[in-house]
Formats: structure tokens, C-alpha cells, sequence
């Protein structure tokens, strides 16, 4: 079996589907992550996967009681003290991984690719480390997590199918170690690929944020500057819950 189809959950909760092989993006499945609301309809639960992809351990990329509604004998491919928290507070069974490993599941390779992003749980606890994942099928898959944008972007593949990147956040605005609009869309430029999928926005929500009632403002915004800064590349914009075929 070949080709694929890519679903986007919301926020960086993503289902891929390459090859017959079906992967979870940092799950967050529930109404809210602490203060922090989701905007629209609860989504299903997957009826079937092969592994499960956690980039980092902020609340709104690592939700426990998500991990915990998924069945436990799903592997979860994680940063090392990531992997080491998960197995310890969901009793899913983990596979640590750092930039540059690559693991077989089922019919694609999953290779952990640099993040420049602080991943610890909270501000005042140690850094317990970040990476994005390439999945490698008949297609050809790069999730970002969350990143800054860097220079070795060129680099992380000779050919990338689509490209899921981070736009927004949950709040007013992001950070350093994030991408907004125009940052990711400087990044598809770097990665060069045939489509450009915006995630992490329009999902979850800080209370009275000002972009609350024009939730898809920040995938507007990127879809108008890839445009100026990679204008070869594709943009698909999908709704939360919505999925196309992968290209």
C-alpha cells in the first residue's frame, strides 16, 4: 500500500498516514490544557495506530491524560527524559530517540530531527530536550513540533512531500523558540517542500486572546507570506479535523 493522508487534529495533534502505517502527533485530545481552552468540538479518538510522535514536553505537546486514553501497547517515540516521563506516568511503552535516529515502524522510517526550542515542563525545571520527526515512506513527511527557524532547515532532507509547521500558539503572540508566520514561512523557503501544512493554530485558546473570533488568521497569514518568501512552495490550509490525501 502506498500514498497517504494527513489529518490535522488541531494545534500540533496531527494523524499521518503513510504506507499503511498510521503515526500521532504530540496528542492533545481533551477540552482544556490547564487555563487553556479548545475552541471547538472535542476530536475522536484514532481507531487504530502504530506509534505515537511527542516532540517535547510543554503541556500543550505533552498531555498525560491523553497518552493515558490511548491504548498503552502504542509506542511513543520521545526525546530521552521525555520518553522517561511517559513510561513513568502513562505506562506506555517508550522508544527515546534523539536528532539524527532513525526507527522502523511499521512500513516508514521515523528519523528525530533538531528543534531549537527549550523543551522543559516548566519554566524553572531543567531543559528536557525538543526534536521535530521526518517520516519516511512513498511519501515523505517533516513535522516541526515546535522550532525557532535555523539554517540547518536546508538540510534536514533532500526531498520533503509536506511540511508541517507551526504558526501561531495559544496565546497573544509566540516566543522565542517558536515560529510565527512570517518566521515559518521563511523556514518552508529553507526546507523547500512540495506543500506547506500550518499547524498550531486555531485550536486552543489563552482566555480573551485577541485573534479568539478570527481563528484562522495566523494560517491566513502564512498561507499570504509564503507567497513573498517561498513562492514554489504549496500551501494546503486544513481546519481542524479536516485531511487531505498526501501528495
Amino acid at each position: 500500500m502506498t500514498g497517504g493522508l494527513l489529518t490535522y487534529v488541531g494545534h500540533a495533534t496531527t494523524l499521518i498516514e503513510v504506507d499503511g502505517t498510521r503515526l500521532l502527533t504530540d496528542p492533545v485530545l481533551g477540552a482544556r490544557v490547564l487555563h487553556i481552552r479548545r475552541l471547538g468540538a472535542l476530536p475522536d479518538l484514532p481507531a487504530r495506530l502504530d506509534a505515537i510522535l511527542v516532540s517535547h514536553a510543554h503541556y500543550d505537546h505533552l498531555d498525560l491524560a491523553s497518552l493515558r486514553a490511548l491504548p498503552a501497547e502504542v509506542p511513543v517515540l520521545a526525546p530521552p527524559a521525555v520518553a522517561r516521563l511517559i513510561e513513568r506516568r502513562t505506562g506506555h511503552a517508550t522508544i527515546a530517540v534523539a536528532a539524527g535516529a532513525s526507527v522502523r515502524v511499521g512500513n516508514v522510517d521515523i528519523v528525530a530531527t533538531t528543534a531549537v526550542h527549550n523543551g522543559s515542563r516548566m519554566r524553572w525545571t531543567p531543559d528536557l530536550g525538543a526534536v521535530g520527526f521526518f517520516v519516511v515512506g512513498s511519501a515523505r513527511v517533516y513535522f516541526a513540533g515546535d522550532t525557532d527557524i535555523f539554517d540547518g532547515m536546508r538540510d534536514l532532507a533532500e526531498r520533503i512531500d509536506v511540511a508541517l509547521l507551526p504558526v501561531w500558539g495559544w496565546g497573544p503572540d509566540v516566543g522565542e523558540g517558536h515560529l510565527d508566520p512570517e518566521a515559518a514561512a521563511k523556514a518552508a523557503a529553507l526546507l523547500a517542500p512540495r506543500m506547506a501544512v500550518p499547524i498550531h493554530w486555531g485550536t486552543l485558546a489563552s482566555p480573551r486572546v485577541w485573534w479568539r473570533h478570527d481563528a484562522d488568521f495566523p494560517a491566513r497569514e502564512f498561507e499570504r507570506l509564503v507567497a513573498v518568501h517561498a513562492p514554489g512552495v504549496a500551501v494546503h490550509i486544513l481546519a481542524p479535523g479536516a485531511a487531505m490525501p498526501i501528495p
